[in-house]
């Protein structure tokens, strides 16, 4: 009972944002974290890697946007142009209260203050109760939420779905919303995705932390996720219903598309930039120490653009930090990154390109 008043109240945490600063937030980070922070995110001794001194390499000193938040997404719209930002909460005990939100604004440092409900996991409709599978699970909701915008098809949101938010005792798969217009109560929900990714979780608990859905240009679909064997895998599928298929190395296995880093991959998210090239940020543990980054021609073979990791938690005087999540500036088109940061798990943007 205990780890499950603790990971939902890590989640709500996280995920319930107010966009306003917490009262004493500037204090704490202006000192290293209290005892009882390390004793929820432990910070380790040894950062593997090649760690930057002072914890930050590459990006430029992030700005604390006063937002909260930790799986989000930023989704530039241009019809009329805007910015939206979308997450996930996981409040209550019951499916209503786990829901997807959104706010929008001509910047990420102008949206308005109303946050519209974009769809609750009472839309869910595969997910049993692990005591009687024959009834939806009152608890089930949608967490690590990615959108996307695709002209054709509108929003997309690849997020994981469970029962209950129970790590380690309960499965937390990928599934997909859509929606045409992005309004509230415009989605629908596709399930939990079909083909091989499926075959998997039927025989074996999974535990992913979701990933990315990005179009290929050649047309069809690529998802990046964890937890289905390699640190790193992805699949493709001609249509968002499926069947999804992993990509596979030459001996049939599961493509591992991180073979030598020093770490794991932790939420890990992928975009590419103006210039066509890919790029993959993602968390080295649980709970995380550092941010790597990674970079692609073709979105399959990824090599590291230098020394890594190039975020540690000694930027932020040791508190916790989650995960990264990537987008390309309105204004500029340039590469930025929000990360989240305990204890509010305020939204720090960072800026690819700086000098340090």
């Amino acid at each position: 009972m205990l780890n499950k008043i603790l990971a939902v109240a890590l989640v709500g945490f996280a995920a319930s944002a107010s966009g306003m600063k917490a009262a004493g937030e500037a204090d704490l980070l202006a000192s290293p974290p209290t005892q009882e922070e390390l004793a929820t995110v432990p910070l380790d001794a040894k950062i593997l890697g090649e760690p930057p001194p002072g914890g930050l390499r590459n990006w430029s000193l992030p700005t604390n946007t006063g937002l909260k938040g930790s799986y989000v997404s930023i989704v530039n719209r241009t019809d009329p142009v805007r910015v939206e930002l979308w997450k996930n909460t996981w409040d209550g005990e019951k499916s209503a209260t786990h829901q997807v939100v959104f706010r929008k604004g001509k910047s990420l440092e102008a949206l308005e203050a109303e946050e519209f409900l974009a769809f609750d996991g009472s839309l869910i409709d595969d997910v049993f109760d692990v005591s009687d599978p024959t009834k939806l699970s009152p608890n089930r909701g949608a967490t690590r939420v990615s959108v996307t915008f695709d002209p054709e098809v509108g929003y997309i949101v690849l997020c994981c779905v469970c029962p209950d938010y129970l790590p380690g005792t309960v499965t937390l798969i990928p599934a997909i919303f859509t929606s045409k217009s992005g309004e509230p109560g415009s989605f629908r929900y596709l399930g939990k995705l079909k083909g091989e990714c499926a075959d998997l979780a039927a025989q074996k608990k999974i535990w992913s932390d979701g990933g990315t859905l990005v179009r290929l240009p050649g047309g069809g679909w690529r998802i990046y996720l964890n937890g289905f064997g390699p640190k790193l895998a992805a699949m493709e599928c001609a249509t968002l219903t499926g069947p999804w298929k992993f990509l596979r190395d030459g001996t049939g296995s599961i493509r591992e598309l991180l073979p030598s880093i020093p770490v794991g991959c932790v939420f890990p998210d992928v975009l590419r930039d103006a210039g066509g090239q890919w790029h993959l940020l993602f968390s080295d543990k649980w709970p995380p120490q550092s941010i790597w980054h990674m970079v692609s021609s073709d979105g399959v073979g990824w090599e590291e653009p230098g020394p890594q990791p190039e975020i540690t938690r000694e930027h932020f005087r040791g508190h916790g930090i989650k995960c990264m999540r990537g987008y390309l500036d309105l204004s500029s088109g340039k590469l930025c990154g929000l990360l989240s940061v305990y204890p509010f798990w305020t939204l720090h943007k960072f800026e690819y390109g700086g000098t340090r």
